[in-house]
């Protein structure tokens, strides 16, 4: 039934998104999820999601392009944006379980700036990448830098766009687990800057630092320090190659 009448329905647009999702929906507490998902508006999460591209195209300047898409996910994705032959589909999951309104400004901030970085002809180049290149090419071959530099701007970004919020919503961990990626500073300084200099590099493996997402943390504090060399201007920032600032990653030390 869950296939036929909502993920069939929805795959001209969201493709294989919805397949392998029974394990998520059999997990899921459906009263609990209920309460929460009638609640949802639609126009005002349409109208977030266009103040907040306001935030992002006046910020660079520019106009973004590709599609948003606002979906119910279940709780099992708050966003995701995919990048495909210099395109972008975001998915955003707007039933997702923070009950916290700021975090979905700081989400879709965050998946918005991957859309205009990632969409700069200058940001492949300088690697010799195509910018128009296929999605299984863009998980191959996107070197370790970059990765660290497209999570750590869009962090960056979502603080200078939404300030004043505590420092670990723009980095995806709780006020602990922060504390956690801090103490184990050195660890994941070494870890981080073990794999930046391999021509083929495995920023997945980052993944698997504990607490998840710690190498966020790491590549936040590193963009915005790069960001003082660039007078605090993320546009000047936006379409350098980070080819260009990889001695600088290598320099740099994670601290509280």
């Amino acid at each position: 039934m869950f296939i036929r009448e909502y993920a069939e329905p929805l795959r001209a647009t969201t493709h294989h998104f919805f397949d392998d999702y029974y394990e998520v929906l059999t997990d899921l507490d459906w009263k609990a999820y209920r309460d929460h998902a009638l609640k949802i508006d639609s126009k005002v999460q349409e109208q977030r999601l266009e103040k907040n591209i306001e935030r992002v195209e006046t910020l660079f300047d520019l106009k973004l392009g590709g599609d948003v898409f606002l979906l119910g996910t279940f709780l099992y994705m708050d966003g995701f944006a995919r990048f495909d032959r210099g395109e972008h589909m975001v998915f955003l999951g707007v039933d997702e379980d923070h009950h916290d309104q700021v975090y979905l400004d700081i989400l879709t901030t965050h998946e918005l700036t991957h859309v205009a970085r990632e969409s700069r002809p200058e940001v492949w180049t300088g690697f010799g990448l195509d910018p128009k290149m296929k999605r299984s090419d863009f998980l191959e071959c996107q070197p370790v830098i970059e990765h660290l530099m497209g999570e750590g701007f869009s962090c960056a970004i979502s603080e200078i766009l939404l300030p004043d919020q505590s420092p670990w919503k723009y980095v995806y961990q709780t006020e602990e687990s922060l504390k956690n990626v801090y103490e184990r500073a050195l660890e994941i300084d070494r870890r981080i800057h073990r794999e930046i200099p391999k021509p083929e590099g495995d920023y997945g493996s980052f993944y698997g630092i504990k607490p998840i997402f710690a190498h966020y943390v790491w590549a936040w504090q590193w963009v915005k320090q790069v960001l003082k060399k660039y007078e605090n201007d993320p546009k000047k920032l936006l379409s350098v190659c980070s080819k260009d600032l990889i001695e600088d990653a290598l320099k740099f030390s994670l601290k509280a």
